[in-house]
């Protein structure tokens, strides 16, 4: 790996901060959302009012990354935060001192901060008063937002990405998005239009960002998952490709080369489909494609795609698969408790594809494992996350060793205990276990797991010792 590799970790403000109202903000659509529980798991769900109070231990989360040796972290500057209703005049101060205090603190302990401008928190008032992204006066007001944290930060953050995860907002739109789908709108048009806002959205933030700061870097991301045929059937193949294109590509695909794909072109056509999409707004997406330096994404697990047998019309077996709720799992891999199967050489597979097919500076900004966690006698022996990380850092290493792959860095999912994206504690991510379960704040105490100590040894060694040989 080379020298100034970026290892580090990531996460997610709204889902660790807590500080629920405190200091000015707002309610965003994390807070209000009733979400469900993943298939199979008992709902356990959590209030977000203090979350694992990141808000208030931020220092001390920050100071448990840097001894851990981090280079980068990838936080989120929290939406309503900083524009509490988000069409508000003026933004809230004390949000946006919040996060330049944070930003100073991660440069004065010599961690790079890589900071997403939207992830799982618009404000609960443009859901409820204009629909989120499907209504365009809420790119203006994304726009204005990223205007307003990038000029406060500039100079200060070098990596910037727009939009956490931007393939998922027509498929968890409320969330992603902060969109209800209208009555009468089937959910192929729903993928089509929010498919052509968001870019239009992301491209906005570009061009601010640019202007704003020219010297900072400015990187898209998707949550990518690559679909494999479940058979060598060839229905089954060109379904998988179908699936691809629409879940992986797409927004990529428009990011950089700043018009709707020919696929994507098709998809509408043969539907009848017709998105909003003026002339202004076609040219800022080209324009911003011409400024895009890196690509991001998250990696969590593969997938595979089977045609449907008995649907022969051909729209309608596309949308079947483009929506498909079958849950196919590859016999090949195992599964880890939540139903999430492990296939690390998937990792290693979506990063020669997204290199070759971009030609772009790659970052994974996620990666991880959720287990299902205990702390006895101050410790947790999370040797599960060991494995899997050994498993999934090896395969980044032959990506970029062997094939050829330039990778900014790799984020691992995450340094602390938060929330799930459905509100969950129980579903532990990070190096660091926090101390609450989901209906008892406890003391919130932080304590080191062992993979802690695992990680600190792999950043201290470029990579190059992975060994679970950690005395804890």
């Amino acid at each position: 790996m080379k020298k100034d590799f970026l290892w580090g970790a990531a996460l997610s403000n709204v889902q660790a901060e807590g500080g629920y109202l405190e200091d000015g903000k707002g309610l965003n659509v994390y807070d209000t959302l009733v979400v469900t529980p993943e298939k199979g798991i008992a709902p356990m769900f959590c209030d977000t009012a203090v979350a694992t109070d990141h808000y208030h231990h931020y220092k001390e989360d920050i100071d448990l990354m840097a001894e851990m040796g981090f280079k980068a972290y990838r936080f989120s500057v929290v939406w309503s935060r900083i524009h509490p209703m988000g069409d508000d005049e003026q933004p809230n101060e004390k949000g946006l001192a919040y996060y330049e205090d944070m930003i100073d603190y991660l440069l004065e302990k010599g961690i790079e901060p890589v900071v997403s401008l939207v992830h799982f928190d618009m404000p609960d008032h443009l859901l409820r008063e204009y629909n989120g992204f499907l209504n365009k006066k809420v790119i203006d007001l994304y726009a204005k937002h990223v205007e307003t944290v990038v000029t406060r930060m500039k100079g200060k953050v070098k990596y910037w990405l727009t939009y956490n995860e931007i393939n998922l907002a027509p498929y968890q739109s409320d969330l992603v998005a902060g969109v209800y789908r209208p009555e009468g709108m089937s959910q192929s048009e729903l993928f089509a239009q929010l498919s052509v806002n968001t870019a239009v959205a992301h491209a906005h933030a570009v061009e601010v960002i640019k202007r704003v700061d020219p010297q900072a870097w400015v990187g898209g991301m998707i949550g990518h998952a690559p679909f494999y045929p479940l058979t060598c059937q060839s229905d089954d193949i060109i379904m998988a490709d179908f699936k691809n294109k629409m879940h992986n590509y797409l927004p990529f695909d428009i990011m950089t080369n700043g018009e709707l794909p020919d696929y994507f072109e098709n998809f509408m056509k043969n539907r009848n489909i017709h998105v909003e999409l003026s002339d202004d707004e076609r040219k800022v997406i080209k324009e911003s494609s011409q400024k895009v330096d890196y690509l991001a994404f998250s990696y969590y697990r593969s997938n595979v795609q089977a045609s449907f047998k008995d649907i022969k019309d051909l729209n309608e077996l596309e949308d079947a698969v483009l929506f498909d709720t079958r849950g196919l799992k590859n016999p090949h891999y195992d599964a880890n408790e939540w139903g999430w199967q492990i296939d690390e050489e998937g990792l290693r597979y979506s990063l020669i594809d997204l290199y070759q097919r971009y030609h772009k500076p790659l970052f994974i900004v996620e990666n991880g494992i959720g287990i299902d966690e205990k702390l006895e006698n101050g410790k947790v022996y999370d040797d599960e996350r060991i494995v899997y990380y050994q498993k999934h850092i090896n395969s980044v290493k032959r990506a970029v060793e062997h094939d050829g792959v330039d990778l900014l860095g790799y984020l691992a999912w995450s340094p602390i205990d938060f929330l799930s994206s459905h509100k969950e504690i129980r579903k532990r991510y990070g190096f660091v276990y926090v101390n609450r379960d989901f209906d008892d704040l406890l003391d919130l105490k932080r304590y080191k797991k062992k993979s802690f100590y695992w990680y600190q040894k792999v950043i201290k060694t470029n990579g190059e010792d992975l060994k679970n040989d950690i005395e804890y």
